[in-house]
């Protein structure tokens, strides 16, 4: 396979394809975060060494912090000269991480302390009351790369009972060790002693089937109730039968068939395997904000004057007032003169549009005017698109219909052979007590101890894989569904193209003396339009700092940016308006004067060509389906070496998830970015996006892809062929194990002594088949 990266960046570590504009780094966020992180004296968080997440597009945007003001007041609120309040953040990927968080607080005044916790995704700061600004921090880490939040209390982490549950197991396996030893050290059974140490064995395994066990009964019965067969199923019988069966030993005083012990240790070692499967995706979904996208508040328009109300509240016929930055809540009529708004997220058109007075804006449309202005609603929050696409549907649990299969010829043939193993030594042999032995020793030794602990392991080997080429797995599951994968789906804008614009002639900006670019900053540091996010993304990364100076920043809307200094007028927008003569152009002009003519353009993602030939070349369709104009999606789909039945333009979302119900039902993976994509995912097998900081797709999402490129996805199925024949060489081992396992167990030979030495090496066996998959496992691209 063709390599497509051949340098490292030098600020995450990620793989990517070096360009003459950026050399080093795999994007510009890497770029400008090395360099502020240079700037301000913290390169000591290099000297941590481990992977850093891409920067990302995040650290040129400014984001609403209203909200922390009222966790400010709320924490001040109480007693005592400091005050102290819990957040959560996303981007921490390292033990650098923490460290910088903290030091960049420190670096606050009225800042006392900041503890963060990498595990559940959350700091707290304490700090002197009236003397800090929280806002101020939040914004200061931002352009580091870390996104603040509210702290979202009802989603504790999914392992923490778990982990809970696996100590106390723990030690209760070294305690069934501890006193099932000198048993197997030769210690009579009719001692005195020996019947202390098996009434404390009994209390062992029923604490372990108390504690433990219960888990797995719960998750067992659920399954059962949903019509699904489930691994731990086979796990609940094998620790029934043992403890049931070991009772029933010790109360008719045979000991040839009590496996206390093996009760404690085998519950141990299932909750250790089911641990680790979970943490891996747990600690992806805790890399991101809990925030799920809202619709917000809008100011309600009444005679008494404006009130802020939820947007779920409008009705059609309310007049209400939007903000800068705002997503509309339902379609509307502009009241105002003229507003432009941002239609990428809702149509997949790459360019705003700007609408008159009387015009009509569709739900979903992002304000990027400066100020306020009014709306007319014409519909009520439930009528609205924007609501069906916002739902985040928890869905069917997907079945696998190979497992189901296996499980059920498994428990088949484990319960007939043990049946057939009882009957036979009772009707033939006459001794049923030895019947009972070995009715019980074969359901023991058969169950799927090596499976469960190697199967876990692997999903944990495989995540973590992934991650070196910037996948982060968020559903276990995806594994199994991975594999009737045949058709990959792009959405365009946003997905196979960056977030922002691209400069098509950087020499413009180049051109420029330092100062002027430095006002050029001045114009675009806050301003929402793709054009101003374009430049800050172009400027910040060359160190270039904003000119201070007083007066604000004007936007004329439809027109551009403009601010007034003792030069005289600095205008960035259309020539026409600005005073250039660059027709078609975005100019920067000076007193009328032009500056510097700039274009843009639609920039594919690094590696974008050559990972999609790839996964043509690996068997897999490659489409794109996109709201955008036809003819660009079919230019976009030509530079990428598809041809145009492979390129739909002009879907709306209901239209995007209705061609995946038809035409690739039950085998497409779908990759997306905006609100659009929303109703393709939920119809879609797998989902992917690079997008991660919106609140709506990334929480429904298999995987997120952090970064500036798609390079991951070969990387994804090549893991996923490498999971697929490594779980079916534990599977062939397992077997064979348990063949050898159950013939013993029919021949009478099994005991508890043997059952306890067979079980961990079976595991370690597994565990080795796991580690050997993929020792050789190296990435694709």
């Amino acid at each position: 396979m063709s390599t497509i990266s051949s340098a490292i960046c030098v600020h995450c570590g990620t793989p990517f394809r070096p360009t003459p504009q950026r050399g080093e780094f795999c994007c510009a966020g890497c770029q400008f975060v090395n360099h502020l992180l240079h700037k301000r004296g913290f390169e000591e968080f290099y000297n941590y060494g481990e992977r850093k997440s891409p920067a990302g597009n995040s650290v040129f945007h400014e984001r609403d912090l209203s909200w922390i003001e009222e966790i400010r007041e709320n924490a001040e609120a109480s007693a005592g000269a400091t005050a102290s309040a819990t957040m959560d953040i996303q981007g921490i990927s390292c033990a650098g991480c923490v460290w910088l968080l903290e030091r960049v607080f420190l670096e606050h005044p009225g800042a006392v302390s900041c503890r963060v916790n990498s595990t559940t995704g959350t700091l707290r700061v304490e700090w002197t009351k009236g003397a800090c600004d929280l806002a101020a921090y939040a914004e200061d880490v931002r352009k580091f790369g870390y996104l603040l939040g509210p702290a979202d209390n009802s989603r504790p982490p999914s392992t923490r009972p778990l982990a809970r549950k696996l100590g106390l197991c723990g030690a209760l396996a070294l305690n069934a060790m501890l006193f099932a030893l000198p048993r197997y050290l030769g210690l009579n059974p009719g001692d005195e002693l020996s019947r202390l140490f098996d009434v404390i064995s009994l209390g062992i395994a029923t604490a372990s089937i108390l504690i433990g066990g219960g888990y797995f009964f719960r998750r067992a019965a659920t399954a059962i109730k949903s019509g699904m067969l489930h691994i731990d199923l086979p796990i609940s019988l094998g620790l029934i039968v043992a403890y049931s069966g070991s009772c029933l030993a010790w109360v008719n005083h045979v000991h040839s068939f009590a496996y206390f012990d093996f009760v404690s240790i085998f519950t141990f070692l299932m909750l250790l395997g089911r641990w680790m499967q979970e943490r891996a995706v747990e600690n992806n979904r805790r890399r991101l904000l809990a925030m799920k996208l809202s619709p917000g508040k809008v100011g309600l328009v009444r005679d008494s004057g404006t009130e802020e109300v939820p947007a779920e509240g409008l009705v059609a016929g309310n007049c209400f007032s939007l903000g800068r930055g705002a997503i509309l809540p339902v379609r509307s009529r502009l009241l105002g003169d003229r507003a432009l708004f941002a239609l990428n997220w809702i149509t997949g058109e790459p360019a705003p549009r700007e609408f008159v007075r009387g015009s009509i804006v569709p739900a979903g449309a992002r304000s990027l005017s400066d100020g306020e202005f009014r709306m007319e609603a014409l519909q009520t929050w439930t009528d609205s698109q924007l609501a069906g696409l916002m739902k985040v549907e928890s869905g069917m649990t997907w079945r696998n219909a190979s497992m189901q299969k296996l499980i059920s010829f498994y428990l088949a043939a484990v319960i007939v052979i043990a049946a057939c193993g009882f009957a036979a030594w009772g009707l033939i042999g006459g001794d049923w007590i030895h019947a009972a032995q070995v009715l019980v020793s074969v359901l023991v030794v058969s169950c799927p101890c090596a499976i469960g602990v190697a199967l876990p392991l692997l999903d944990d080997i495989a995540a973590a894989r992934l991650q070196n080429s910037g996948i982060y797995i968020r559903e276990g599951s995806l594994w199994a569904r991975l594999r009737h994968v045949t058709n990959i789906l792009f959405d365009k804008t946003g997905t196979i193209t960056l977030e922002t614009l691209a400069l098509a002639n950087p020499d413009a900006l180049e051109a420029l003396a330092p100062n002027e670019q430095s006002i050029l900053l001045r114009l675009v540091r806050s301003s929402l339009h793709p054009v101003a996010a374009c430049l800050r993304e172009s400027l910040l990364p060359r160190g270039v700092e904003p000119v201070g100076g007083d007066g604000d920043v004007a936007e004329v809307t439809g027109y551009g940016l403009e601010w007034t200094n003792a030069d005289g007028v600095w205008r960035l927008g259309r020539a026409t308006w600005a005073g250039g003569s660059s027709a078609g152009t975005t100019t920067f002009t000076l007193n009328g004067c032009e500056l510097a003519a700039f274009s843009f353009r639609e920039e594919i993602r690094q590696g974008a060509a050559e990972e999609l030939s790839a996964l043509r070349d690996g068997g897999r369709g490659i489409c794109i389906l996109s709201g955008d104009d036809p003819r660009r999606v079919r230019k976009m789909a030509a530079d990428l070496g598809l041809d145009d039945a492979h390129a739909f333009g002009g879907l709306s979302p209901e239209g995007k998830a209705d061609l995946v119900k038809s035409r690739w039902a039950g085998n497409a993976l779908m990759i997306g970015d905006g609100a659009n994509d929303s109703l393709a995912f939920d119809a879609a097998l797998c989902r992917g996006t690079p997008s991660v900081d919106t609140g709506l797709l990334e929480h429904k999402a298999d995987f997120y892809m952090p970064g500036s490129g798609l390079r991951g996805l070969v990387a994804l199925f090549h893991a996923s062929r490498r999971h697929g024949l490594t779980t079916r060489a534990v599977f062939a081992f397992a077997i064979t194990y348990n063949a050898a396992a159950v013939t013993a167990s029919l021949a009478g030979l099994m005991n508890p002594l043997i059952a306890a030495i067979i079980m961990p090496l079976s595991s370690l066996a597994s565990i080795g088949i796991v580690v050997l998959g993929f020792r050789k496992t190296t990435n694709p691209t």
